[in-house]
């Protein structure tokens, strides 16, 4: 029984009922259309052929190549399930290492001659660094080189399945541990950070940072995993990197 009759004849409060029901069904598609997708929908054969055909389109470097970045090297982007969360794996590096101690890296290094092309560099590094056979990585493709202040780098983009941390095998000469950082973590603002580098007063370029407690991601390990997320995730990874030009203030004429 309806004990407010009028209320729901008014006409004025049918009209505040009808604009709820719309607010509420404007809230629940919005949902819908923006909420992360599922983990087979990334990795669907779809999505896959669409990301590393925007990988591939990428042209993006901070330096360019000379004499001392001519080493060739490559990285895998090992993309893997864990707590059912598709989520990157890293390898924070030791703090006696000569080259890039103590920072985030891909499991990767420099080209060796028993290897055929970088993708083999890729994972035999992998396999050296984390005890990962080669067997295990589905590849799905490369992007464009990388250009360092030491090495050229070639990402090569790999998926492992569901992943148990503790069945790893970190090289402990090289690997100070191996963690994991869900894809929808770099979906969220207040983990995106960005560092603008200049080189004149006019030109510069800017380098993404993702926060993460202890273990930062930056440099080009950062760069790499920017252009893996604008491709994978296009419609929710929002971050934007664009050089702000320094304020140049003239002196007042006199």
């Amino acid at each position: 029984m309806n004990i407010y009759p009028g209320f729901l004849r008014s006409p004025l409060n049918e009209i505040k009922v009808t604009k709820f029901k719309l607010y509420l069904l404007r809230t629940f598609c919005s949902e819908i259309i923006h909420s992360f997708p599922s983990i087979p929908e990334i990795i669907s054969e779809e999505n896959k052929n669409e990301c590393m055909r925007r990988i591939q389109s990428i042209r993006i470097s901070p330096r360019e190549l000379t004499e001392n970045n001519r080493k060739r090297a490559a990285v895998l982007i090992p993309l893997c399930i864990i707590d059912k969360q598709l989520s990157f794996l890293y390898t924070l590096r030791r703090e006696n290492l000569k080259r890039h101690r103590g920072q985030v890296s891909f499991p990767g290094g420099i080209e060796d001659s028993t290897d055929n092309t970088l993708v083999d560099t890729a994972l035999r590094e992998t396999e050296e660094e984390l005890g990962v056979s080669k067997e295990s990585v589905k590849v799905w493709g490369s992007g464009s080189i990388v250009v360092g202040n030491e090495f050229s780098v070639l990402p090569v983009l790999g998926y492992l399945g569901p992943l148990n941390l503790n069945q790893l095998k970190p090289n402990p000469d090289e690997v100070e541990m191996a963690f994991t950082i869900p894809l929808q973590h770099f979906c969220t603002e207040d983990n995106c950070r960005y560092t603008q580098f200049r080189y004149s007063d006019a030109k510069g370029y800017v380098l993404p940072v993702y926060i993460n407690g202890r273990c930062r991601v930056w440099g080009i390990t950062a760069l790499i995993t920017h252009i893996v997320l604008t491709s994978l995730l296009p419609n929710h990874y929002k971050q934007k990197l664009e050089y702000i030009k320094p304020l140049v203030l003239h002196p007042p004429v006199l």
